[in-house]
This record gives structure tokens, sequence and C-alpha cells, in this order.
């Protein structure tokens, strides 16, 4: 998983794996961050963009969901909530 942050934007995005063109985007929820995952051709998630890190992040529904929480924890974000 690679991150790449912009305090500006207060935006991220989470790649897993090699950088692959977006096939199709999928909007998971506004609250309490604007969360979108990018799928490629073959339906796989290729990564996640998350703009409003402030407040937190919800990481609910997000496919890995329990893997980006660990990593985005240990990146110094704050995680919300995870369902099991």
């Amino acid at each position: 998983m690679k991150l790449e942050y912009s305090a500006d934007a207060d935006a991220l995005y989470l790649y897993f794996g090699r950088r692959r063109r977006s096939y199709r985007t999928e909007e998971i929820g506004w609250e309490p961050c604007l969360t979108l995952v990018d799928y490629g051709r073959d339906g796989t998630p290729i990564g996640v963009e998350i703009v409003g890190t402030q407040e937190g992040i919800d990481v609910s529904g997000l496919p890995k969901a329990r893997e980006i929480a660990t990593f985005l924890e240990t990146h110094g974000f704050r995680v919300l909530a995870l369902r099991s």
C-alpha cells in the first residue's frame, strides 16, 4: 500500500499495489469525509481517495478496511470506525 497526502486539500490517496488506470469509481460516503474507491477494469479495488481527513476517517464499507485502518493509524491518521 502506498499513501499520498495533500495537507492543502486535506486529501489522501491509498494505492493498493502498483498504480493502474481507474475504470470505475464508487462513492462510499460523505460523513465525516468524502470517500471514493477506484476499481480496475477487472473489478479489483486499486485505490481509495479520502477528502476531509481532519475529523477522522471512517473505513467502514471499504475493501481491505482492517488493513487500511492499521496503515492509516501507523501514519498518524485518526480512524473513527471499523466494523467487524
